[in-house]
């Protein structure tokens, strides 16, 4: 089937938004085969002096088919008898009544108040402003390529095979990097050599005292940076040990112990894992990151109008205009259902808005509406009344202006 391609180019800001919906629907007893395609990402320029140089790429499809199911289970070998509307089959376009054919309205039967297994709202959840972000800190044994560099805080041990007055069980590594140790008089730098290099370093300071020092170092307490991030992170307002729990702000970033700030807003989950452990490993040894999506930010839109019951309404999964306005407890008599405004905010945060005629809908002659589409978040959807009731709000405003006077 050949791909329909719906292009609205709005020459004020000199953008370009597409839409891009294949379907191929195949009616059978038991399956049914969907194919989406995936909007591409565009990077958009708005210029006034290249409003005519924009160029759109088409995507690349994507087969995504429902996870196969039994059917309900019953004890008898009933045909399907239900005609209805099936927007997957021919023709093509909004259906009318007068289209109906033979559909299988019930393929599990009494199971069907559970439903199937739908194909999920997403291929890739990004994070977005307020939700929260678990991030689980787990040591690693991986060897390191590289040897191990002393740091603040390490502490090793010192010994002589030829003096034994110089043996310290502990030599701690000062916060300015050195390590204080019996005969020189200067401490010994440290922070930042291996095990090695401080042990020659040593045998050279110590041949102005000791005629062959034979010094032997020993790490004691290594790596004590990550028990410095495990502890900060299993503090009091920690949940459940080694877990920082944190929300994205509304610039777009979250704050990690050590770390700081770091912009995840539109990032997946593999994409956060990849960029904070990459951060981690340049200041600590050891510890892998595992962020895990604890709470998405709340969806919600807004109904206004010709309604009973106006308003911010939640939405915690996919949602149609006659949904939201089941929610919002119907319509009130009077109602203009046939100009429905929708006001939408987009991605840049320009305002778009449609109108929307579900009255055929509503009183049930349009079985396939058009209209009836998905709302976003943050949508704005408008009722306004009918020009007769806005009449009649007229008319009784001046019969009051009259019998005041």
């Amino acid at each position: 089937m050949t791909p329909k391609f719906k292009i609205d180019i709005l020459c004020k800001q000199c953008l370009v938004s597409a839409a891009w919906c294949v379907i191929a629907g195949s009616s059978s007893k038991n399956s049914l085969n969907a194919q989406y395609a995936n909007p591409p990402s565009q990077h958009v320029q708005a210029s006034s002096s290249h409003c005519n140089a924009v160029c759109l790429t088409p995507p690349v499809a994507v087969q995504m088919c429902p996870p196969q199911q039994p059917t309900g289970v019953t004890s008898w070998n009933c045909k399907p008898c239900i005609t209805g509307i099936d927007c997957a089959l021919d023709p093509y376009g909004e259906k009318r009544w007068c289209d109906a054919q033979s559909i299988d309205f019930q393929p599990l039967w009494h199971g069907e108040y559970i439903g199937p297994v739908r194909l999920p709202s997403l291929l890739e959840y990004r994070v977005r402003i307020n939700d929260v972000v678990t991030f689980t800190y787990i040591p690693n044994r991986q060897k390191t390529i590289e040897e191990y560099k002393l740091m603040v805080g390490d502490e090793v041990s010192l010994d002589s095979l030829s003096d034994a007055s110089i043996r310290q069980v502990k030599v701690p590594v000062q916060p300015d990097g050195t390590v204080i140790v019996p005969l020189l008089k200067n401490p010994m730098p440290a922070s930042g050599k291996t095990i090695q290099n401080l042990r020659k370093d040593l045998e050279v300071a110590y041949k102005q005292y000791i005629v062959a020092p034979a010094i032997d170092i020993l790490p004691v307490k290594v790596n004590t940076a990550v028990e410095d991030l495990k502890t900060a992170v299993n503090g009091p307002f920690a949940a459940g040990g080694t877990a920082f729990e944190t929300t994205v702000n509304q610039d777009g970033k979250i704050q990690l112990i050590g770390l700081g700030s770091v912009l995840v807003l539109g990032m997946t989950l593999d994409e956060i894992k990849r960029e904070i452990n990459l951060r981690y490993r340049e200041k600590y040894v050891g510890i892998d990151i595992e962020p895990r999506l604890t709470r998405t930010a709340s969806h919600v839109c807004f109904v206004f109008g010709e309604v009973v019951k106006p308003g911010r309404i939640d939405m915690d999964r996919p949602t149609t205009v006659t949904q939201i306005l089941a929610q919002a407890e119907g319509t009130k008599l009077g109602a203009n259902t046939r100009q429905i405004v929708v006001f939408r905010r987009a991605e840049d945060w320009r305002l778009i808005s449609t109108i929307l005629d579900l009255r055929g809908a509503h009183i049930g002659k349009r079985p396939n509406p058009s209209d009836e589409i998905w709302l976003r978040d943050g949508d704005l959807i408008i009722v306004p009344p009918r020009p007769i009731k806005v009449f009649n709000n007229g008319v009784q405003q001046f019969l009051q202006m009259v019998c005041i006077d």
